[in-house]
């Protein structure tokens, strides 16, 4: 289904502004707006309430990444399967099912912490059960932007895809923290799950959509050979293999948060209220840049942006690794958040501007995939902590990123030109 307004045709600021707020006369995309950004804001407000009880339960980083990384692991395997699934199936269905599982995990999860019946054995088991319900979830309501929105609104729609899920990130750890404070975990817990059935419920706000071509094109052929296909497509087209490449760099990106609950409590010493700030302010970096790309529209260079956001945010690790400071923290966490709300809206616009309509599921689902390396980030960054120290930790995933945001850049025409 495609439901494409015709952008304006002014030049002027006034006239792109107007033109950027009329994606919301779209039908159906307000709510696939809120279902998505609701979708991320529980992620990252679960991900903060585990990360904090689990390190008051067993005082251990790498615990902190193994539980946080379970359902990334999963994550890695499965979305393939659900960017096939985009391609061939009715994607409001696979969605909603996706979100329906995501939602009964949390509430579950809720209900074990407020019972006071939580162990750490709980947590880890329903982390494969929570990653299977995001990656059958996940890929068609990515997908499903560019059916709402067409091409010409991609990075309009990206950016406000990202600002809202920035919103969520800026407020739901920074509340997160403060009731962690104030009435305990099982208080972050009830709040993420009543975020995912937000999620869930808001797709029931889409219109009807009718199941993707491809279903007809490619019969009942097996959904494994329509995986091949998509990799095959993804290996062969230069700038989709390099995007997905780029998007690994989220290995990097994990490396840090086994570590920011440790930096809280015990380096700057604010306690789970200061840390769900640091969070917070790094959502609201985010959340001004994809703001700001949202009023201004389509941008040129975007392949070089992604370069310079990876600069950014690289940059702001090391700076964060060293700084004692609170109020400094935060503002480098802000500037991370900055780097990381370009990269974001930039690197998932471009994969799905810049590979065939018939195969956007299977390199989405590849993209979603390939994110769910901030996983791993999660286990090394806390192994790597408890090994050779937090800082050096920091240092290391600083200069790896960056140098891995290079490497497409020296090696890639099609990358240095992408737009």
């Amino acid at each position: 289904m495609e439901t494409n307004v015709e952008p304006s045709s002014g030049h002027g600021a006034a006239e792109r502004i107007r033109n950027s707020f009329g994606i919301f006369a779209i039908p159906g995309y307000p709510f696939l707006l809120m279902s998505n950004s609701a979708n991320f804001m529980g992620f990252q407000v679960r991900n903060m309430a585990q990360a904090w009880l689990v390190l008051e339960m067993t005082n251990s980083t790498f615990n902190v990444g193994l539980v946080n990384a379970m359902p990334a692991l999963i994550l890695l395997l499965l979305s393939p399967f659900g960017g096939v699934m985009a391609d061939r199936f009715n994607r409001k269905n696979i969605a909603l099912g996706g979100r329906f599982v995501v939602a009964a995990v949390s509430f579950v999860a809720a209900y074990l912490v407020t019972a006071d019946l939580i162990e750490i054995w709980h947590l880890i088991a329903m982390g494969p059960i929570l990653g299977a319900g995001m990656a059958l979830s996940n890929p068609a309501s990515q997908t499903i932007v560019m059916d709402l929105v067409g091409r010409d609104r991609m990075i309009g729609a990206m950016s406000l895809n990202t600002t809202l899920s920035n919103l969520g990130t800026m407020l739901g750890p920074a509340i997160g923290g403060v009731l962690v404070a104030a009435y305990g975990n099982q208080a972050v817990f009830i709040l993420a799950a009543a975020i995912a059935g937000i999620g869930f419920f808001t797709l029931f706000g889409l219109p009807k959509l009718t199941s993707p071509e491809t279903v007809g094109d490619s019969g009942w052929r097996s959904g494994l050979d329509d995986m091949v296909a998509g990799l095959s497509y993804t290996i062969k087209t230069p700038s989709a293999r390099w995007l997905i490449f780029m998007v690994m760099g989220a290995l990097y990106w994990g490396m840090i948060h086994p570590i920011m609950p440790y930096y809280a409590r015990d380096i700057l010493d604010v306690g789970s209220s200061g840390y769900g700030l640091l969070l917070g302010l790094s959502g609201a970096g985010a959340m001004a840049m994809a703001i700001f790309m949202f009023l201004v529209g389509d941008l040129p260079r975007k392949g070089m942006m992604v370069l310079v956001s990876v600069a950014f945010v690289s940059l702001s690790y090391s700076l964060f690794a060293i700084s004692r400071s609170f109020p400094l923290s935060l503002v480098i966490m802000c500037v991370s958040g900055l780097g990381s709300g370009v990269w974001m809206t930039a690197v998932f616009a471009l994969l799905q501007t810049a590979v065939d309509d018939n195969m956007r599921g299977r390199v989405m689902g590849l993209a979603l995939a390939a994110i769910q390396f901030y996983g791993f980030g999660f286990m090394i960054g806390g192994f790597l902590a408890q090994t050779i120290g937090a800082e050096f930790t920091l240092h290391i995933a600083a200069a790896a990123w960056f140098l891995s945001g290079l490497l497409p850049f020296l090696l890639s025409p099609e990358m240095r030109n992408l737009n």
